[in-house]
């Protein structure tokens, strides 16, 4: 009498040829690569995806034709390409033979024969979407990092409400972290020093009653995500985001704090957390900022700062930005920024991560784009000549002249000084 479970199984077949299980094991797997890094007692192990789904099998065939059975399953087995596997409880599967089968035959076991077989999960030949790479990719890490920021933050900060001290040096903190901001040429340029004025008289409020709010509001009040479609030098932009994050005021306590001695009051070791805390959530918002603005570097967003002089003239027309030089000091600045980030101790394992893909990412688009671009040249003429002489002595194109005049921001365009920077042929 069989029981539920074995009228249940179902009948073993590869490619349609069918055979008996005596067993069979499935072996599953995610995919881990172990990090340990220098000065981090904890690892960081990475999951890189499920892993690909085994199956061994002892089969058997019986019968009087079991030996032509067993000739018409090896020429399934060996038959290229992938195949439909029964299996006797998992049903259908998608395989293709991984290891070499054995097939036996014995002189004690006359209409008998046995085979060893693994097959190995097989799928579709595909490859990542180039939607999901370059500026694309990196609008998603810096999403990631502006979030991942706000809950490290969380995580980190245990201020006190006992401990008045701790409130005024955390206040300070601050009230010295949004003092950067708004007295940084970001916040003009963007017109959000109102903005995050306003948000230094609550903030110290939302600070002590409710970390999370406060970080969401801050990330809100910094994120440039808002101004993309303006037209702005966001090459700029972000060479002084970059150099904004590797200030001395956005840096000093979490310093102190990887220098702070073993014996230490608990009042003073918990300001300083706590202020490094908000130095760290500063200074990733701004790399969040700076990572998603070098998307737009290189593009039609991406145009000259003129001078106030000459602001309401033809010659302050905008220009691409098309140098190699530029975009490559761009990149450059960037990067040593993400990597001054990576070198804190203080930072959580996955934000480690998440900044190292971006800066992967920022080094292959920003690479990308400077490929075949123009070099970035500095000229010396014997006189003061015009932008138009000039243009059609250097490029054999007169109607260039608006590009000198704007890149060396000149005043007058029948009067360029002798010194230049131009772009290369």
């Amino acid at each position: 009498m069989t029981s539920i479970f074995t009228r249940n199984l179902r009948n073993s077949s590869y490619k349609g040829v069918p055979f008996h299980v005596a067993t069979v094991s499935k072996t599953i797997r995610r995919r881990k690569v172990l990090h340990e890094y220098p000065q981090r007692d904890i690892p960081y192990v990475e999951d890189l995806g499920q892993g690909a789904t085994m199956y061994k099998c002892s089969a058997f065939l019986v019968g009087d034709d079991c030996v032509a059975k067993a000739e018409r399953l090896e020429k399934a087995l060996l038959s290229p390409g992938p195949g439909t596997f029964i299996h006797p409880v998992d049903g259908a599967v998608t395989v293709t033979v991984f290891d070499a089968s054995s097939i036996s035959y014995s002189s004690s076991e006359l209409r008998y024969c046995s085979l060893d077989i693994t097959f190995v999960e097989a799928g579709e030949l595909s490859f990542p979407n180039m939607l999901t790479s370059g500026p694309t990719l990196a609008r998603q890490l810096a999403d990631k990092i502006g979030v991942g920021a706000v809950g490290d933050f969380v995580d980190r900060f245990k201020q006190s409400a006992v401990y008045s001290l701790v409130q005024s040096a955390i206040n300070g903190t601050l009230l010295e972290s949004l003092g950067v901001i708004s007295s940084s040429d970001l916040a003009q340029i963007f017109d959000v020093v109102d903005e995050v004025t306003t948000f230094a008289e609550q903030a110290s409020g939302l600070l002590l009653d409710d970390p999370r709010t406060f970080a969401d509001k801050f990330a809100s009040v910094l994120g440039l995500s808002r101004f993309a479609s303006t037209q702005a030098r966001w090459s700029g932009i972000v060479n002084q985001i970059a150099g904004t994050t590797q200030s001395d005021s956005l840096n000093r306590h979490t310093r102190q704090l990887a220098a702070m001695p073993a014996v230490t009051s608990d009042i003073e070791a918990e300001t300083l957390e706590d202020s490094s805390a908000i130095e760290t959530l500063t200074r990733e918002l701004l790399l969040a900022n700076a990572v998603g603005a070098s998307t737009l570097i290189g593009t039609d967003m991406d145009v000259s700062d003129p001078s106030e002089e000459f602001e309401n003239t033809e010659q302050s027309a905008e220009y691409v930005t098309t140098s190699v030089d530029e975009i490559l000091d761009v990149r450059d600045q960037l990067l040593t920024a993400i990597d001054a980030e990576l070198e804190n101790p203080f930072i959580s394992d996955s934000m480690f991560m998440t900044l190292l893909d971006a800066r992967s990412v920022v080094f292959s688009n920003l690479t990308t784009k400077a490929e075949g671009l123009s070099r970035l040249l500095e000229i010396e003429t014997p006189q003061i000549e015009p932008a138009l002489v000039l243009a059609y002595d250097y490029y054999d194109d007169s109607k260039r002249f608006q590009e000198i005049v704007t890149r060396n921001k000149v005043k007058h365009a029948a009067f360029c000084p002798s010194e230049l920077r131009i772009l290369s042929k």
